[in-house]
């Protein structure tokens, strides 16, 4: 199913990444997918539940969490990170900041486990369709 991908900070990533990058809790915390409960129920996906985001740029497994306010229609949102950044567009259009809004993507259901931020960093220049 077609989504457009918003990312932005959040108070948990932020207060991960203070704790450190290698925590459990900076993944969970970075590594969701928020998603409007209504389009979840019509993948029939849950709380937890693995998808992989697809974009031009590359891909990702997240976990898919319900969003606690309503996403406008077809919106998705991911914290920014080390999971986000697999599928932004990378160009900066000499501005230093890569696009990390209104990103077309595909989700799909997966058994694919979630990286942890070692291994999904060893991983990032194995995909690259920019």
């Amino acid at each position: 199913m077609n989504f457009i991908l918003n990312t932005g900070r959040t108070i948990w990533q932020g207060q991960a990444i203070e704790s450190g990058k290698d925590l459990q809790m900076y993944v969970d915390a970075a590594a969701v997918c928020n998603m409007n409960k209504d389009q979840m129920e019509s993948m029939d996906l849950k709380d937890g539940d693995n998808i992989e985001v697809v974009s031009e740029f590359g891909d990702v497994v997240v976990k898919v969490v319900t969003a606690k306010e309503e996403l406008p229609d077809v919106m998705i949102y991911i914290p920014m990170g080390p999971w986000a950044n697999r599928v932004i567009r990378p160009n900066t259009d000499s501005t230093a900041t890569p696009s990390f809004k209104n990103i077309p993507v595909e989700i799909n259901p997966t058994d694919e486990a979630v990286l942890d931020m070692p291994t999904l960093m060893k991983g990032y220049n194995k995909i690259s369709n920019y």
